[in-house]
């Protein structure tokens, strides 16, 4: 396989190449002192209220850009509130302007006019579809996880589940799939795809699935990724979808981030390609989760879910939305007004969604560039695209950790790893063992975007002088 031109991007893949437990499949396995996300991000806000030096990469949040949205958007998201007020009441979306919510007794628990104008905004034009918002991203994966779950044992009930997922994949999953007693398993890298999913990888994923005699419930693919930032091309989304059906198994593609892809969402992830070239038999096995109002606050926005429905081929689509809106109402996790505002003016905005961001786009854009700029300069492995994140390869050109203690000798261990990144670096980040169990993923830690530049500035002191420590030491 030929480099690619980008010295960090070749460096990856050189990491890639010389770890072999990457290239195998690898069941998601509890690893000791692995903290959580909101762990990182405590500590990191604790670290700064000390007064310590602190570059936070625990998490994206799109705030820490310091940027606002496009006032323009904001105009523009309130035009739409009395259409929506002639078609739902006045009480279904009060002008709360940011303010706590209360909703009446009678309140409309769902929108359908939301979900109408999300697989409009898609590129979905034929295709029956069935789908529901809910108020956050976990929450949509719980309501699909449940479904896909059912289906599954509906097929063999003699069988733990288990689900595909990319060869490194948010970390998040598994507490969720824990808790529905979901097994995960991590596929693995094939030469030519990076850190992306694979028709390769899926099929060497579920041969593994099959052997340790578990039941494929699901094989899920974050398009684009989180923790990597990598896409799939078309093509490739075709060859996946189409294996996935010929195995009886849900495609679920996680698009939460599609919306910060340079060209679109629809670029992005092609669903609306797909419905031009794949039969019926294929499609009512594809299913997406979106999350568009990310881009305007990160802890505050909708997750939805849209599952292909053709005419005669729809009984996927209709078990896993019933099971879901079951679990919808007894949780009473409906969407809030406002979000489901923004996530439809998201889509109506005439010049789309990165001019509805506005100087958050562009600032977005100047950070990932900044970030591989950075890497590029060093040679140090990286791989960053079109999410909020990349995933960086910490060693040096022997393969060796960066990460050393005050001997200079490599540090393995993963809490130790972790104090050392803190304490002696200053950078709370996400370690690559919260996204994939293996060796070779305790060498990587994911990066974020929403940096600014006083961040990325100091990302390259650190990182080069954890290089130039490295090298002289050997």
């Amino acid at each position: 396989m030929e480099s690619k031109s980008s010295p960090s991007e070749a460096a990856m893949e050189s990491f890639i190449a010389q770890s072999p437990d990457l290239h195998e499949p690898a069941l998601v396995k509890p690893v000791p002192g692995l903290p959580t996300l909101p762990d990182l991000k405590a500590d990191a806000q604790a670290r700064k209220a000390q007064g310590l030096p602190t570059i936070d990469q625990s998490a994206g949040d799109i705030a820490a850009l310091n940027q606002p949205m496009n006032p323009d958007f904001i105009e523009y998201r309130e035009t739409l509130r009395p259409q929506l007020v002639d078609q739902y009441g006045k009480p279904a979306f009060p002008e709360a302007n940011g303010e706590v919510h209360g909703y009446p007794s009678n309140y409309k628990r769902e929108y359908p006019i939301g979900i109408e104008k999300l697989a409009k905004g898609w590129g979905i034009e034929k295709t029956p579809f069935l789908g529901l918002q809910t108020v956050s991203g976990r929450n949509v994966l719980d309501l699909v996880f449940r479904g896909l779950k059912a289906n599954a044992l509906k097929q063999d009930g003699t069988k733990e589940p288990a689900i595909i997922l990319d060869p490194m994949a948010w970390s998040g999953y598994k507490p969720l799939a824990g808790e529905l007693g979901i097994k995960l398993l991590n596929g693995p890298t094939v030469e030519g795809h990076s850190l992306s999913q694979s028709e390769e990888g899926f099929r060497s994923s579920l041969e593994m699935i099959r052997d340790k005699k578990l039941n494929p419930a699901a094989l899920v693919t974050v398009v684009p990724s989180n923790p990597t930032g990598l896409g799939i091309t078309k093509e490739e989304l075709i060859k996946l979808a189409t294996a996935a059906a010929e195995e009886k198994v849900p495609l679920l593609i996680d698009a939460f981030y599609s919306p910060l892809h340079p060209e679109g969402h629809k670029a992005s992830v092609h669903i609306g390609e797909l419905e031009k070239e794949l039969p019926p038999e294929i499609l009512k096995y594809i299913g997406i989760i979106v999350g568009e109002t990310k881009v305007s606050d990160s802890q505050k926005k909708t997750g939805s879910f849209l599952w292909m429905a053709p005419k005669g081929h729809d009984d996927l689509a209709k078990s896993l939305l019933q099971i879901a809106r079951k679990r919808m109402q007894d949780t009473n996790t409906y969407p809030r007004p406002d979000e489901v505002l923004t996530s439809i003016a998201l889509h109506e905005y005439p010049d789309g969604i990165h001019a509805a961001m506005g100087p958050r786009w562009e600032a977005l854009q100047g950070a990932r560039q900044g970030i591989k700029k950075v890497f590029d300069e060093l040679g140090l492995p990286l791989t960053i695209g079109s999410s909020f994140y990349g995933t960086a390869a910490l060693v040096d050109p022997s393969g060796e950790s960066l990460i050393r203690d005050k001997e200079g000798r490599p540090i393995e261990g993963t809490e130790e790893t972790i104090k050392a990144l803190t304490n002696d670096h200053g950078i709370v980040g996400a370690p690559g063992l919260m996204f994939r169990s293996s060796p070779s993923a305790g060498k990587t830690v994911r990066l974020t975007a929403t940096a600014t530049p006083q961040d990325i500035e100091q990302l390259k002191n650190v990182f080069g002088e954890m290089l130039e420590k490295a090298v002289t030491s050997s």
